[in-house]
Parts: structure tokens; C-alpha cells; sequence
């Protein structure tokens, strides 16, 4: 039996795709206007020294070199996919697109003698020569590049990095729910923002409970509190080792010495302070179905 093979998500594909499109147009820009001015820049100089020229040589040479590297983009992009400038595998990634360049080099001066040869030939009726010193003229088109595939790379570095952050922004606006991540022992806990229901502070830990299970975490519960704010959820301070989701409120009792009995969706009772207690009526002032006994 043969094994499905594994397809990646659409709104990867379509991601990448993306990516791919906007940094093949960022690159056609760039090598036009590059090409344009090193060509412009070649008859010049040409003229002001008085060598003879073929004015059409310059820009059959460079936007020959500019329409292969133009092709040649998506197999640097499917490379860049492969191995991303990303931290763990950094030395890794570094090593394949070292390879990765030197590849990209011969593929540019291959391609780029070959239609430059049925360009001459087509258009100028001559033949076109370029190895006359092999080693010489192939490592002077490597380090040329190299910087062209070291551009090309950042480019769609940070083309993903600017479209990752518009996706997060825009589930974000479609109200996807907010994660935390939190360590727990030698584990990552990946936990819904607005599931939680209540924090209680435990020495060096805090105990974090949502959707009916506990978990001890190491971190302390003023930077859990300032997270669950970030995350848009509502937590209050009830007690200095106490934090509780607002919207998981079902009851607030006063007690005769000015603390207050809270007790939460789930049925947990948590003794509330008079010293936060202010905080609490200010929460408690928004929420008009949490019920006061």
C-alpha cells in the first residue's frame, strides 16, 4: 500500500504564496532599476573614453542576468521555506544556504551565458563569449552572487515575519482566542487566555486553573496577571495571592470583617481582601450579572 503523502494546510500554501509574490516583485524592481544603471553607466563610460561599443550589449547583459535571477527566485524561496534564518537549527539553516548560493551562482551564470548566446546570435548576429579565464570569471560571479542571494533571502525573511504578524493581527480582530504559554516543570503548557479562572500564588509557582484542571506553573503572579491583560482578559486581584477571571464571577459575599467570599463558575470559593477590595467593586460596578449577595 502506497502512504499518503502529507499536504501542508491551505492557509500555508496560500501564505507562501504570498510571500513568493510580493518578494518576485520587490526583486523585479530592484534588478530593473540595478540593470538600468549599470547598463546606462557602461555606454557612458564608453562614450567619455572613446572606446567603440554596441550600445545594445550593455542592456542584453545586464537584464539577461536580471531575468534569470528573476526565475531563479522560487527555488531560493522553497529553500528559504526549508531552512529559515530561525532560531533552534540557526547553524544548520546558515550551512544549507551557503550551499544553497553556490547552487543559485551556477544556475545564474548557466543560464545567463545561455540566453545571453541566443540573444547574441538572434539579435546582434555574433557569437557570445564568456569563459576566458573559467576559475577567474566564476568567482568573480560568485561573490556577485552571493550578495544577490544573501539579499534575496532577507527579503523573504522579512516579507514572512511582516506577514505572519498581519495574520496573528487579523485572528486576532476575528476574536481567535489568545494563548498563554507557560512552563511547567520541563513541559509548555499552551493554555486559552480566557479559560482560565483563577491563580492562587504558591511560593515560586502559581497554580493556574481553567477548564477544570489545575496546573503548577513557574512564574510569578504579578507577570501571570500583566499576561492575562495582554491577553484581553479581564483579572483581578482579589487577594495578594489570589487573581481571579472577572468573567468567571458568579457570586460575591461580604463578610463581616470587609473581606468578601468569592465564589466562581465552577464552584471554587476564594476569600477575597479588604485591601483589594476596591479593585473588585470596580470590576464588579462593569459586570452587572455577577450577583451581590
Amino acid at each position: 500500500m502506497i502512504a499518503a503523502m502529507t499536504q501542508p494546510p491551505a492557509d500555508r500554501i496560500d501564505l507562501d504564496r504570498r510571500i513568493l509574490l510580493r518578494v518576485l516583485l520587490l526583486a523585479a524592481a530592484f534588478l530593473a532599476v540595478i540593470a538600468f544603471v549599470n547598463a546606462t553607466t557602461l555606454n557612458t563610460d564608453a562614450m567619455r573614453s572613446g572606446r567603440v561599443l554596441d550600445g545594445r550589449i550593455p542592456w542584453i547583459e545586464e537584464y539577461s542576468s536580471a531575468v534569470v535571477i528573476i526565475v531563479l527566485v522560487p527555488l531560493v524561496a522553497l529553500w528559504e521555506r526549508r531552512f529559515r534564518l530561525a532560531m533552534p537549527g540557526l547553524p544548520r539553516a546558515i550551512g544549507a544556504h551557503v550551499a544553497g548560493s553556490i547552487v543559485f551562482s551556477a544556475l545564474h551564470v548557466a543560464g545567463m551565458v545561455l540566453l545571453r548566446k541566443v540573444v547574441f546570435a538572434v539579435a546582434l548576429g555574433q557569437a557570445y563569449g564568456f569563459f576566458d579565464e573559467p576559475l577567474t570569471d566564476l568567482a568573480y560571479e560568485y561573490r556577485k552572487d552571493a550578495l544577490t542571494y544573501a539579499v534575496i533571502l532577507l527579503m523573504l525573511t522579512l516579507v514572512r515575519s511582516i506577514e505572519f504578524n498581519r495574520r496573528h493581527s487579523r485572528q486576532e480582530r476575528q476574536g481567535e482566542p489568545a494563548r498563554l504559554t507557560l512552563k511547567s516543570g520541563g513541559r509548555t503548557i499552551l493554555l486559552d487566555a480566557h479559560a482560565v479562572e483563577w491563580a492562587r500564588a504558591a511560593a515560586n509557582y502559581v497554580d493556574v486553573h481553567a477548564r477544570g484542571s489545575t496546573h503548577l506553573v513557574r512564574i510569578s503572579l504579578s507577570a501571570l496577571e500583566a499576561q492575562l491583560r495582554a491577553a484581553g482578559v479581564d483579572a483581578v486581584r482579589v487577594h495578594r495571592s489570589w487573581i481571579v477571571n472577572r468573567a468567571r464571577i458568579v457570586e460575591i459575599v461580604p463578610l463581616g470583617d470587609g473581606d468578601v467570599r468569592i465564589r466562581t463558575s465552577e464552584g471554587m470559593e476564594i476569600r477575597g481582601s479588604r485591601r483589594y477590595r476596591h479593585l473588585l467593586d470596580a470590576a464588579n460596578g462593569e459586570k452587572p450579572d455577577a450577583r451581590v449577595a
